[in-house]
């Protein structure tokens, strides 16, 4: 065990140049914690850490204990459990406590308005989660795919409260946290949040604290050491939190329909295919908040759990380590794990005659795009639609699949990208897809005879005028996090992609929809687009994710004449910044409001969550402020 210790020390004091980060493994009932020190010179097993989606993995544990006492039977429906849970599609009363746990209750996606707050708590999400999704359709029957959701766990955590007639912190807290001894494990309701791990922007800006509202799909916080200790209670044999039918039931591999995924019951995956081989079952599961990454993998059998967080990098990151660190441990068990190396491509040079056919226009939830094979030589993809203009060149191997190319490959000078990119055609009940190399589905070739293309030139009209133009949210409190980044979105029509809207087919003057809904991930989060006029002025309302957006036609210039801002509820006061020569601003900020300030690209350069700025602010040339609080208030501005 100490070898483990000191292979990994030296990786970990690296990335804490950046990052606070422990790692915890458990190993035949003993732990081994080694944590780094942070810049600061704080020791990072002080920490805790939002786990992000890895908190589905407590939530799933929670109803299993409730299936173990017969409180709650997994095929049972929902509305069983939660009985003022409705949608405007009368499906919904399908929709099982099972399906929640492996991701085929066809729900939308995330309601994701007031979902991550910084420096503010608030029970608003979870109060009015329930009426917020009332008015969603389902992008699928009930059972029929698995499609990753993180509003199954926010029903989850809900069941859990109403069974149990308590939080779901205080179940947390008395059902998990106590039986396995760990203290700092918990919700930003019962954990001091001032030992959360710093989170930053633009490289060393510290901003406030990050804080998940829905708890069951990502609101635990952590640490390493109890999150390790937590996947502990999945070893064979241990009964502190679960039977072993419980155990054995959420590990089963519930892919479903023409899904890709490995699922378990909360698991991401429950196959490793390099694992599987070796005899070994490893199960995992990942998480990421804005700021805060997770990866939780645990091999039963064996005995050995690996828990890695850090605030910055990412799940995908953090679960690399994890398993590069279960090699390790499994080493010591004399298991040897072999990973072999992806296989060099031989690349053609033509495209087969029958890969041809599959030339012309292909769509998924956020684009369309070109897809042709000049002189038969490669395969050339060209955004139609979307909000970034692309293009991609592809040569084809051997075997059929279309590999990214770094370069020009019509003058000889390209090579394949790193790391790589494959890609292949496949005809399913007659319909076109572009799969990836994990055989998830990406895109679908849009039929020439489609919806898209018998849409009124009144309705492609009204469509077109809006093409080129940003719409940036207004919906969210002053601390919501969506305001760092994921702030606006564009439009965009093409003559060569009639009836379509980045990736939605219009149906409507103010309504376009998703056409297809693939399975898998490229369907995680949906929503229609609808457009509303209220007071002249034109917004864009995305009502599956709890987002309403106004036009920039809508935003006025701030001027010399803006002294204060009066501010309103749910409505954000954007200014366009046009021409502005050295000028620096004072801002008295109100509690429960905040300012940002973004430059002509959207970086943002200020906002007033950033801890210790204070209140000068220096303009950029040509950029965006937003100014966003509460009904009553009012910042005021000094020039």
């Amino acid at each position: 065990m100490m070898n483990i210790k000191k292979k990994f020390a030296g990786i970990m004091m690296g990335l804490a140049i950046t990052m606070p980060l422990s790692l915890t493994i458990p190993l035949s009932g003993n732990v081994v914690n080694a944590a780094s020190s942070a810049a600061s010179g704080t020791d990072s097993s002080d920490y805790i850490l939002n786990i992000g989606s890895v908190s589905k993995m407590y939530v799933t544990a929670a109803v299993m204990q409730l299936v173990d006492q017969g409180k709650i039977d997994l095929d049972a429906p929902v509305t069983d459990y939660i009985n003022d849970f409705k949608l405007a599609d009368e499906r919904y009363k399908d929709i099982t406590v099972r399906m929640l746990m492996n991701h085929t209750s066809g729900l939308m996606g995330t309601q994701y308005g007031g979902i991550f707050l910084l420096g503010e708590k608030s029970e608003k999400y979870h109060d009015t989660f329930l009426k917020n999704i009332s008015g969603e359709h389902l992008k699928a029957d009930p059972g029929t795919f698995n499609c990753y959701c993180n509003d199954g766990f926010t029903l989850l955590e809900i069941i859990v409260e109403r069974v149990s007639d308590k939080t779901f912190t205080e179940y947390m807290e008395e059902n998990i946290c106590m039986p396995l001894s760990v203290s700092n494990t918990g919700s930003v309701w019962d954990m001091d949040m001032d030992r959360q791990a710093p989170i930053y922007i633009n490289g060393n800006v510290k901003l406030e604290p990050e804080y998940v509202s829905a708890i069951g799909a990502g609101g635990v916080v952590s640490n390493a050491e109890d999150v390790a200790v937590f996947g502990s209670a999945f070893f064979t044999g241990n009964d502190v939190l679960l039977s072993e039918e419980a155990k054995k039931e959420m590990s089963k591999n519930n892919k479903i329909g023409v899904s890709t995924e490995n699922f378990g019951l909360g698991w991401d995956e429950v196959e490793k295919e390099d694992y599987k081989k070796a005899g070994v079952t490893v199960l995992s599961k990942g998480g990421d908040t804005d700021f805060q990454h997770a990866s939780l993998v645990v091999a039963p059998d064996d005995e050995i759990s690996v828990a890695v967080l850090s605030s910055g990098g990412g799940s995908d990151i953090n679960e690399k380590m994890a398993l590069a660190i279960m090699d390790e441990a499994l080493s010591e068990q004399g298991i040897s794990i072999e990973h072999p190396e992806e296989e060099k491509p031989e690349l053609l040079s033509e495209v087969p005659e029958k890969i041809l056919k599959y030339e012309g226009l292909y769509a998924n939830t956020s684009l369309t795009l070109s897809i042709s094979f000049p002189d038969k030589q490669y395969m050339r993809v060209v955004s139609v639609t979307g909000e970034q203009e692309f293009e991609e060149q592809f040569m084809c191997t051997k075997d059929n699949t279309f590999v990214k190319m770094s370069g020009d490959v019509a003058s000889g000078n390209a090579i394949v990208a790193q790391p790589m990119k494959a890609y292949s055609f496949e005809e399913i009940n007659g319909q076109v897809y572009l799969m990836d190399s994990y055989g998830s589905y990406s895109l679908y070739k849009v039929p020439e005879k489609n919806r898209a293309a018998e849409v009124l030139s009144s309705v492609q009209s009204a469509w077109d005028e809006r093409s080129g133009v940003t719409y940036y949210l207004v919906s969210g409190s002053a601390s919501d996090v969506n305001y760092t980044q994921n702030n606006h979105i564009t439009l965009r029509t093409s003559e060569e992609a009639h009836g379509f809207v980045n990736g939605y087919v219009m149906q409507d003057e103010n309504h376009a929809n998703i056409d297809i809904v693939m399975p898998g991930s490229i369907s995680r989060d949906l929503s229609d687009l609808r457009m509303e006029e209220i007071d002249g002025k034109e917004y864009l309302c995305l009502d599956d994710y709890g987002w309403k957006c106004i036009s920039e036609k809508n935003i006025p210039v701030f001027t010399d004449d803006v002294k204060s801002v009066e501010l309103k509820s749910g409505e954000a006061s954007w200014f366009r910044i046009d021409g502005v020569q050295n000028e620096t601003i004072k801002l008295d900020i109100p509690e429960n409001a905040s300012v940002y300030v973004y430059d002509k690209y959207m970086n943002i350069k200020y906002s007033s969550l950033m801890t210790g700025y204070g209140n000068s602010v220096p303009l950029p040339e040509y950029g965006m402020i937003v100014f966003i609080g509460e009904n009553g208030s009012t910042i005021n501005i000094g020039r």
